[in-house]
């Protein structure tokens, strides 16, 4: 299969994670965002990014993410192929909702489940119909081949404060519907991968994942079925990587980024913006 985008540190295949993933080899580490359940893809709803004071400024709209939910198929599928490829952790991104579904496929796969860890999201988006408690974070199922595991973060809680990226103009517009913050993701390769070793991430949106691995000196297979995005992650490709690289430290990205030591005694009951 010919790569949409190569160079030194990252591959980039346009297709699905289905039609892909079988024909890959091994790799260290799997670390993905794939589609939530349809819940969240029927319930998504946006307005204007919270004010500071934490409301909306806006009226509520419906609005499609851009691609459907997972199904029991196509989990079943890829936990198969995680299995079969990762040598160490495998780290998939959910909805609360999903962590059952996806523990119980990865154990059924050959893995053994780990943990549930939590993006905590700061300056997220309030719950526009006010009738109930907004969803402060996101899950992240960590499993991992039978024998010894191994991690950069000790004794330390699985559990990321960082800042939504904001749909805003500048820097941080977003650059995909459910795009995760780089600062958050470069703490997690930081954390579950050494330098050198080979991420896969066979739901690869805008390449966020990729980014952090090149910025850390690792290297990433990166899937993506939309060509659209295939393209904004070859460009993403092409910034100048930062002089942090090789390195367990995610790089400083400013106020969004929230350091190993101070996750918990730094501010984290009021949004976070950008200068």
């Amino acid at each position: 299969m010919t790569p949409y985008f190569q160079d030194s540190a990252v591959t980039i295949y346009h297709g699905s994670a289905e039609e892909v993933l079988p024909v890959l080899e091994p790799v260290d580490v799997v670390l993905t965002d794939p589609p939530y359940s349809a819940h969240v893809h029927v319930k998504h709803m946006v307005g204007d990014s919270a004010c500071r004071d934490g409301f909306a400024a806006s009226i509520a709209r419906n609005k499609s993410l851009g691609f459907d939910a997972i199904t029991p198929e196509t989990m079943s599928l890829v936990t198969k192929q995680f299995a079969r490829l990762a040598r160490r952790w495998v780290g998939v991104f959910c909805n609360v909702e999903l962590v059952a579904e996806w523990s119980n496929s990865l154990t059924g796969a050959g893995l053994q489940y780990v943990r549930t860890g939590a993006w905590v999201k700061l300056n997220a988006a309030p719950q526009f119909t006010g009738d109930r408690p907004a969803p402060g974070f996101e899950c992240v199922v960590l499993a991992h081949p039978a024998g010894k595991k191994r991690w950069n973060g000790g004794g330390r809680q699985g559990i990321w404060t960082h800042a939504i990226e904001l749909n805003r103009g500048g820097k941080n517009k977003r650059l995909h519907t459910t795009q995760k913050p780089l600062p958050l993701m470069s703490e997690l390769v930081g954390l579950f991968t050494e330098p050198g070793e080979v991420v896969l991430d066979p739901f690869g949106g805008s390449g966020t994942t990729a980014r952090a691995c090149k910025d850390l000196g690792r290297r990433c297979i990166l899937i993506e079925r939309q060509e659209k995005y295939c393209e904004v992650a070859a460009k993403r490709m092409g910034q100048e990587v930062l002089a942090l690289t090789t390195s367990n430290q995610p790089p400083n990205y400013g106020s969004g980024v929230m350091n190993y030591e101070n996750t918990i005694n730094r501010q984290i009951n009021r949004p976070v913006f950008p200068q």
